[in-house]
């Protein structure tokens, strides 16, 4: 992308719990690795969503990572005026909870659970923007089959490069095993 993550800003949006063996390893590695380099803008769960454009606090998400929790425990007095805790106890946090993925931009997309095919050649066109533009010109999917085949090559089409989950997860499941 262009981008030298020791040196520069980038930002990610996720979806797995900060608990989980992929998305909680991922976070770790991403502030160990990265520092306040690494911006989580957005990650999503089972729970719901937190987000943030100014990036949710690595404290909060080592807390939740540590303790097990999911992201519907996130600490909301840890977000900036900008930032919003979603849970899924309320139609409209599902409806926030279940769009992240395409609604908020960041310059990677890491899926690292999910439901399979929660992308699919039907709803692809939600991760592109009303300019043509996908909301993270990124995926690299940590999660077995969140993308389908189909929308995966039209993703591709629209500018997207994916890194595939057959070879991103082997390379995450043995880096998360040893983290």
């Amino acid at each position: 992308l262009g981008i030298d993550p020791t040196k520069e800003s980038f930002t990610v949006k996720m979806t797995g719990e900060p608990d989980g063996d992929v998305g909680g390893n991922e976070l770790k590695i991403l502030i160990r690795e990265y520092g306040d380099n690494a911006k989580v803008v957005g990650s999503a769960d089972h729970s719901g969503c937190a987000e943030d454009p100014e990036g949710l606090n690595h404290d909060e998400l080592m807390r939740l990572f540590h303790e097990g929790l999911c992201i519907s425990h996130f600490d909301s007095s840890h977000l900036s005026a900008a930032g919003v805790l979603h849970t899924v106890e309320t139609e409209a946090g599902v409806k926030a909870r279940n769009a992240m993925h395409n609604r908020l931009e960041a310059d990677a997309f890491l899926p690292c659970g999910g439901r399979p095919n929660t992308i699919d050649i039907t709803n692809y066109k939600h991760f592109i923007k009303r300019d043509g533009t996908p909301s993270s010109p990124l995926i690299v999917e940590g999660a077995n089959l969140f993308v389908t085949a189909e929308a995966r090559k039209a993703l591709h089409d629209a500018g997207v490069a994916i890194v595939k989950d057959s070879s991103a997860n082997k390379g995450g499941v043995i880096t998360s095993s040893y983290e």
